[in-house]
């Protein structure tokens, strides 16, 4: 499902440094490639720029300030680093990544994360030309895929393997999306999307607690929906809930918003209406943020 026009980019940025990408190196004892412990934001390019910087770089100061581990420069430094990184690669609709991580203990320390170390700061930018337009006019199969993130899956962490897992399942299904359930038969989200239930002029989500990564678009299209009129709930539709005259429809930051035609054999009410209606409105959204600079 990847965009058509992806290349290797030729620059990256390493701890405050651009750098072509050739030449960049991590230590093999930097304990994010060692034990994934490191924290990630994946933004949307859009006019050389990331969309809802402000809102990401919140949830990676906050994520910081949970697990332990060293915050991020500030707004403005870390801002202009991914619009220079960008501008060197040449990138203006793309995918933006940042992934931190705790460092390199100056002795190894097993799993144990010990005292604070420097932190490792990558950041990567590549084009993107998007998902396919069909999965936007036809909605995506979901294969569901009894798995949650645990107890931490609001940090968004580079310890992906639980996501990786969940999206293999579904595409050997011949899904295009996973979908976490609860062992109770709770729908969660996707591996890299959260997912929206609409029914009788209102809207289910499954609430942070459920055990859910609440992405930045998730929150922007809660509000959406909102001002659309719809009755927002954040509560986990179960999945004896689902019936045909359901819709659905899955959210990222790269996604956007995109229609839901199935989960496992139940199909679902295509609301392309309501799904384009809330993508013009985040598309405005995404468009005031890009506003946002630090001169």
């Amino acid at each position: 499902m990847a965009g058509a026009d992806r290349q290797p980019p030729g620059f990256v940025h390493l701890n405050g440094e651009l750098m072509p990408a050739g030449e960049a190196v991590v230590p093999v004892r930097d304990r994010g490639f060692a034990y994934g412990d490191a924290l990630i934001e994946t933004m949307k390019l859009s006019g050389g720029r990331p969309v809802f910087f402000a809102e990401h770089h919140e949830r990676l100061r906050s994520a910081c300030s949970a697990t332990g581990i060293a915050a991020p420069p500030e707004p403005r430094a870390l801002w202009h680093a991914c619009v220079s990184l960008a501008e060197a690669n040449r990138v203006t609709a793309g995918r933006l990544r940042l992934q931190l991580t705790r460092g390199v203990p100056p002795v190894p320390e097993g799993p144990d994360p010990g005292p604070r170390h420097e932190p490792t700061l990558l950041i990567t930018a590549e084009p993107f030309a998007g998902y396919p337009g069909g999965l936007y006019r036809e909605g995506m199969s979901l294969a569901s895929v009894q798995a949650d993130r645990g107890a931490w899956a609001h940090l968004k962490t580079s310890s992906l393997m639980t996501t990786i897992m969940a999206r293999r399942e579904a595409l050997l299904a011949g899904a295009d999306e996973a979908l976490f359930t609860s062992a109770h038969g709770g729908l969660l989200e996707g591996s890299y999307t959260n997912i929206f239930f609409i029914a009788r002029g209102s809207c289910r989500t499954a609430p942070p607690g459920d055990r859910i990564l609440p992405g930045v678009v998730r929150g922007k299209v809660m509000g959406i929906l909102a001002e659309l009129g719809l009755k927002v709930e954040e509560q986990a539709l179960n999945a004896d809930e689902l019936d045909g005259r359901m819709a659905a429809f899955l959210t990222g930051s790269l996604l956007g918003i995109c229609p839901v035609k199935r989960i496992d054999a139940q199909e679902l009410h295509l609301d392309l209406p309501l799904a384009g209606r809330a993508a013009s409105y985040l598309e405005q959204l995404e468009r005031e943020s890009l506003s946002l600079t630090y001169g």
